[in-house]
């Protein structure tokens, strides 16, 4: 193997030579004065650094010489710092002496010609502490990582010839953009319909190539963009929160070639891409970050936080930053979802990363999953909004210089507008959406009968413009993972006082009391409903794919107690017969029917996770498992079943098998998601519209509400009537529902009862409501239902 060692400083010297005073961009000199300190910083920071900063870190390719220049942030008072690149065969190894340029920065001083570095070659950082301890690392800007730990791989950005030009047209009237307006066709996050999806799961194979066949069945369930669970890096598989290379796309997934791949196909689809990142902590499996510099700062709620605010955190934030407009501008992501923003612990980082992106690319729409109702203030209580120690750097809205000046200041002043008249908790930090998990919560407790009515349409008075959704990945996965129907059957089946524990859970009930200080009560309860939850699944898995159908048709309640109940271990005071199973199975899915259409119908962005588009059963597990880490049995503990390989297998998407009851299940879902879909399309009220308060109906008793939503840029209007109730309308002893419709004739469009989605029929096809805004309107309502009418002009 041929050795070279190049030493590079100005143009020849090999001496490693460090400069105290080198000039800094103006733009950073504002920030290093202000950077060891949370309140050190002045109210004023000039974000925006030149695009040439940003793509300089890490190993770069330059597209026309092929030439490649590296730069690294790593410890201030490290000594020496090299890199050493190896050939793809092994035949020779390069090490060159990066030059120092302050701050902890180190990079070359020239570009290393494709000679010596090039496009699938390994490399790796050596640096020489203060204590000069030497420590080899790899990138943590790397693209590109095919092992585990100390090397990472040129990986040339500008190979992969993208087909997507037609995509950025202003008249694509299917992009999501934050600068749609009246002069251009583009979409606004408004009417966003989103499918998440993990990739790993989302297909047989569990990698790109898989997920990319079935993009056509996204797109005729009527979904308008998709939101990618993490794709960070790392040697293991897991959920993707737990990456360990910020900027490369996981090799498990199939690397940064076959995600460009698969962006480039869904843009061909018109479906816009979201990429969910994660800003709040970094992976174990695979971590060299603490031993490269100072960008962690100590455990929190998930792995290791972002040294964001403390000393020498400047490039930490920029490294974030960076993160952020790799997806966006390597891979032509269209937005970006961030994960657990308040677990940050800084709002200044957060605010950074919208200024850069808006200034970089001001079309892109960001979400933060951030779960607080107002903006963080210290670096202390940093979820809370209610101290007067206000940290000035995020009260204020983004400003115009805070964008700084560059490509046309029209697009900039219309990014900066839409910011300022976003209303969403997170507007003033840049952000233009975020998961609104107020109205989740006050939906879910209207699901499990706990509805009150107040606080339902306070939250979706307040939800405006925040993604909401019936399930996301979180709710299904952090608990059991069974999916909304299974976990709807527990209570209709008293499943929670009727499951029996054996030997096996009363040591875990113990083991998990010892892991999480509870008491054995307590541990026991948790063991106790994680397995009605479980044994709810298996029930309906069963009913679903046929098993349970000699049951159904004999009704034989001794042989169902004995083959299917007392094996499940489900008590015989129960009184669960096969009959009643299959009552509360539909139950629990006209229940789920109802909260999809409702979320639906209010404004704003709307989210679907994988396979809820069809109803489907598939549980989706916690799952994840390391490779430098022994597998973790606390996991198993917390969760109730194996969360490796096991919890893995179980979460594919496709390995359902459907019977007579399932495929009908799937099937009608199915019809119901493409019809909800094409009414929000056609309907800009869904979308658009704000609801009218002096229109709310709340019926108090029979749990009935009404909202009215009106487009103010058209004449689209809409009354959504949902049924939270078991009685339905005419009954034996009443007829029908009487309730006051909005002054107008009015004409139902989608009603979750209709026979096309599984009901029974309990609509109002063909009825014209004619109201004159004050006297009550006789229709057809079915229990746990949705009916959404429109207003005929």
């Amino acid at each position: 193997m041929k050795i070279n060692s190049l030493g590079f400083s100005g143009t020849t010297s090999v001496k490693n030579k460090k400069t105290s005073n080198n000039p800094i961009k103006s733009n950073q000199q504002n920030q290093v004065k202000m950077q060891d300190s949370t309140f050190a910083y002045s109210s004023s920071i000039a974000f925006t650094r030149k695009w040439s900063e940003h793509k300089s870190w890490g190993a770069v390719v330059d597209p026309k010489t092929k030439d490649v220049t590296f730069k690294l942030f790593t410890f201030p008072n490290a000594r020496r710092v090299t890199v050493t690149i190896e050939k793809q065969d092994g035949s020779e190894e390069t090490t060159i002496t990066l030059k120092n340029k302050g701050q902890g920065i180190f990079e070359t001083a020239k570009p290393i010609s494709s000679e010596h570095a090039q496009d699938g070659d390994n490399y790796y950082f050596t640096i020489e502490k203060a204590d000069k301890t030497k420590v080899q690392v790899k990138d943590p800007y790397s693209f590109k990582q095919n092992q585990l730990l100390n090397k990472s791989v040129i990986y040339d950005q500008s190979k992969y010839k993208w087909n997507d030009k037609k995509w950025y047209s202003p008249d694509n009237s299917e992009r999501i953009s934050r600068l749609a307006n009246s002069k251009n066709n583009l979409k606004t996050l408004d009417e966003a319909k989103i499918y998440e999806l993990n990739v790993a799961t989302f297909s047989k194979s569990g990698d790109f190539k898989g997920a990319s066949k079935k993009l056509d069945e996204i797109v005729k369930s009527g979904f308008n963009a998709i939101e990618i669970m993490p794709v960070e890096n790392t040697a293991s598989f897991n959920w993707g929160y737990d990456g360990v290379d910020k900027f490369a796309v996981s090799k498990f997934l199939g690397g940064p070639d076959e995600f460009k791949k698969f962006v480039d196909l869904a843009h061909s689809k018109n479906l816009n891409v979201i990429i969910d990142m994660v800003p709040n902590h970094h992976g174990p499996d695979g971590s060299q970050l603490g031993q490269t510099g100072p960008y962690l700062k100590g455990p929190n709620n998930f792995g290791d936080a972002y040294n964001y605010e403390g000393r020498d955190s400047m490039y930490v934030r920029d490294f974030m930053v960076n993160a952020a407009l790799n997806w966006l501008n390597n891979y032509h992501c269209d937005g970006i979802r961030f994960d657990m923003t308040k677990f940050m612990e800084s709002d200044i980082t957060m605010k950074q990363i919208a200024a850069e992106i808006n200034y970089h690319n001001p079309d892109a729409f960001l979400i933060a999953e951030d779960s607080r109702q107002g903006i963080a203030t210290n670096g202390i209580n940093f979820w809370n909004d209610h101290t007067k120690k206000h940290d000035q750097r995020v009260l204020a809205p983004l400003k115009a210089e805070e964008y700084g000046k560059g490509q046309s200041e029209e697009i900039h002043n219309q990014a900066i507008e839409k910011i300022e008249n976003n209303q969403t908790n997170l507007a003033r930090l840049g952000y233009d959406s975020e998961w609104d998990f107020n109205y989740y919560h006050t939906l879910k407790d209207s699901l499990y009968g706990n509805s009150n009515l107040d606080s339902f349409v306070d939250a979706c008075l307040k939800s405006g413009g925040r993604v909401k959704y019936v399930t996301s990945h979180d709710e299904i996965g952090n608990f059991e993972g069974s999916r909304l129907i299974a976990k709807l059957m527990v209570p209709m089946l008293h499943l929670n006082e009727n499951v029996t524990l054996n030997e096996k859970d009363y040591k875990r009930a113990n083991d998990l009391s010892k892991l999480k200080g509870y008491d054995f009560e307590t541990a026991k309860n948790n063991v106790r409903f994680q397995k009605a939850q479980l044994t709810s699944e298996k029930l309906a898995t069963m009913l679903q794919n046929g098993k349970l159908d000699k049951y159904l048709e004999t009704n034989d309640y001794e042989a169902f107690k004995n083959e299917v109940l007392i094996p499940l271990g489900i008590s015989e005071s129960a009184n669960i017969t096969p009959r009643l199973l299959r009552i509360m199975h539909q139950k629990a899915y006209n229940t789920f029917k109802m909260a999809t259409t409702l979320t639906y119908s209010l404004k704003g962005p709307k989210m679907t996770f994988q396979g809820d588009e069809e109803a489907s059963l598939t549980p989706f597990r916690f799952f994840r498992q390391f490779d430098s880490i022994p597998h973790e049995p606390y996991l198993d503990t917390e969760k109730g079943y194996e969360s490796g390989w096991s919890a893995y297998g179980e979460s594919k998407l496709d390995s359902f098998e459907y019977g007579k009851i399932g495929q009908k299940c799937k099937d009608d879902f199915k019809n119901l998601t493409r019809a909800i879909n094409f009414y929000t399309d056609i309907t800009p009220a869904i979308s658009k519209g704000d609801i009218v308060q002096e229109n709310i109906v709340k019926h108090y008793g029979s749990q009935v509400v009404g909202l009215h939503q009106k487009d103010k840029n058209s004449e689209s209007e809409i009354f959504t009537i949902t049924n939270f109730s078991d009685m339905s309308y005419p009954r034996d002893d009443a007829d029908k529902y009487y309730i006051r419709f909005p002054k107008g004739e009015w004409q139902e469009i989608i009603n979750t009862d209709s026979e096309d989605f599984g009901g029974k029929g309990l609509t109002n096809p063909k009825a014209i409501i004619k109201s004159d805004g004050k006297l009550n309107s006789p229709i057809n309502l079915a229990a746990k239902s949705t009916a959404i009418f429109v207003k005929r002009n």
